[in-house]
């Protein structure tokens, strides 16, 4: 199941059409460009960025996932990762605690 964190990372253009993304994402539609961020599943890494695409596979749709943002290129992708680093190392003085910050739904 696709939950999204409260105060969603996004792009000008994500941001004009979160209601329609978030539809096609549940729905599995395709969506050419765009890119989701999600709390990653394995030990040790913090986000997978994955193309919108993966959410057309029946069987990613329907895993848990935590988006935390949505970007309409890679570029951006990393960048959204970059203020989100950037904004947990200014909350808290380091970058431990990232992806528990986000799973325990602070913020």
């Amino acid at each position: 199941m696709i939950k999204y964190y409260k105060d969603l990372y996004l792009t000008d253009t994500t941001e004009k059409n979160l209601s329609k993304i978030k539809r096609k994402l549940k729905l599995g539609a395709g969506m050419a460009g765009l890119f989701v961020i999600t709390l990653s599943d394995t030990p040790g890494d913090m986000f997978n960025i994955m193309h919108a695409s993966m959410f057309k596979i029946r069987r990613i749709r329907h895993l848990d996932h935590l988006v935390i943002g949505l970007a309409e290129s890679r570029r951006k992708a990393y960048e959204i990762v970059g203020r989100i680093v950037t904004a947990h190392h200014e909350r808290t003085g380091g970058y431990e605690g990232i992806r528990d910050y986000f799973a325990e739904g602070k913020g």
